[in-house]
């Protein structure tokens, strides 16, 4: 391929990446997010590519943490647009809500999901919803996370009323640097398989280098709506994760600390910086 063709292809927008992360719209928020992602204490930095009909908003920074960034003019609803952006391949999706139509911007969002799902309903979809009474209409997408700032600001103000300074408390955990904790989500060691909480919180804190703190755990289960499953266009069962967080002492059962992990659980941690258990908690030899 001659360097001519080579240009082309990248303003025809298919980069050819995988593991990448896709950002459906650009607003001011999208800055935030690409500084986060992009922050120098985040380790693994993915390529991001925007999908937007305004990529002029973009801004033409040299900063560092925008190396990296692709974009591609269009509709984000648009599945051609959307196989421009390697959605195939991707690791995630954002999809930002319109602030230019915020009447319809969570209309379009769900347009957004549909079409993702239709190419690739295996990608980490998060959707930023306006209103929360949206949110039911994306229960037989396969939407990953649904995070809606009216709720999200509601229950934080209630939250800071009840306790005084929670509010930097979070604002700690969600802030991406070297000098802050954040919430990192670790594949479960396979040395871990078959212990309990417990055991594993111990094991754990036990890491004299590392300042981590378990929190709690994710693991897959069919997702289920009216207390019936939900299947794909094949007929298979659609799963989802759910997410225990600070299980109980007193009770049983796989919500408790009792709880035995199973291969393909992850675990929840606090921590300055993404901690690899995997290198700590390698298999022993036999």
């Amino acid at each position: 391929m001659n360097e001519l063709d080579k240009k082309e292809e990248l303003l025809n927008g298919d980069y050819k990446i995988t593991n990448h992360i896709v950002i459906c719209n650009w607003t001011d928020k999208a800055d935030i997010i690409v500084r986060q992602l992009h922050d120098e204490s985040v380790k693994e930095q993915r390529p991001i590519i925007v999908v937007t009909q305004h990529p002029e908003a973009i801004p033409q920074d040299t900063e560092k943490v925008y190396r990296g960034l692709l974009s591609i003019g269009g509709d984000p609803a648009d599945r051609e647009i959307l196989e421009r952006a390697d959605i195939r391949t991707a690791k995630t999706a954002v999809i930002l809500a319109d602030d230019r139509d915020m009447e319809n911007a969570d209309s379009k969002s769900i347009l957004i999901q549909l079409a993702i799902d239709s190419i690739n309903p295996n990608v980490h979809t998060i959707v930023e919803l306006v209103n929360s009474a949206s949110e039911m209409y994306f229960r037989y997408t396969h939407v990953n996370e649904i995070i809606c700032l009216e709720q999200l600001a509601e229950k934080l103000l209630a939250q800071a009323a009840l306790t005084p300074g929670l509010s930097e408390v979070y604002m700690n955990l969600l802030t991406q640097s070297l000098d802050t904790n954040e919430i990192y989500l670790e594949e479960l060691p396979e040395s871990f398989v078959g212990r309990s909480y417990k055991e594993v919180e111990k094991e754990i804190v036990g890491i004299s280098e590392k300042d981590i703190i378990l929190i709690g755990w994710a693991t897959d289960v069919e997702k289920l709506v009216a207390g019936e499953r939900v299947l794909s266009s094949r007929g298979k069962p659609i799963t989802e994760k759910e997410i225990i967080i600070n299980p109980r002492s007193s009770t049983n059962g796989r919500r408790s600390k009792n709880h035995r992990f199973k291969k393909g659980d992850s675990l929840f941690v606090i921590s300055f910086e993404k901690p690899n258990l995997a290198a700590y908690f390698a298999p022993k030899d036999t």
